[in-house]
């Protein structure tokens, strides 16, 4: 089903992806590397997308999710700034060109960031915080 050039059944894929990857962050934090795997998951489901939707709708499809992870990250990115002013922390950009390619990353790594912060993950391995 398209809606406005944006396929809904594809689209709850890569949620799903997104979702499921940052899941494994949370309910289990020694598999930080299955980070990697929901990545490959999700280029996989774009390169599905690419092959089987018409371009338009896959490529609409796709910049949905990433202008979604570009938010979540531009989000998490001013938070941090504010609250680690003065504190030594180097402010990361706020808005990422590559985004586009990259958000299969950027959510699982905004959603580590919160929850490191909140204390619900240990800070090991997170020397820019």
């Amino acid at each position: 089903m398209t809606i406005w050039y944006i396929d809904i059944l594809w689209g709850l894929m890569l949620l799903g992806v997104a979702l499921w990857t940052s899941c494994c962050l949370v309910f289990n934090p020694v598999l930080r590397s299955i980070r990697i795997m929901g990545i490959a998951v999700a280029y996989g489901v774009g390169l599905w997308m690419a092959i089987t939707l018409p371009w338009l709708v896959a490529l609409t499809t796709w910049g949905l999710f990433a202008a979604a992870g570009g938010l979540v990250s531009l989000a998490y990115e001013l938070w941090a700034r504010h609250h680690y002013a003065g504190r030594g922390r180097a402010p990361r950009p706020l808005v990422l060109l590559e985004g586009f390619i990259l958000w299969p990353t950027m959510i699982p790594d905004a959603i580590e960031g919160v929850l490191v912060d909140a204390g619900v993950l240990p800070r090991a391995g997170r020397g820019d915080r």
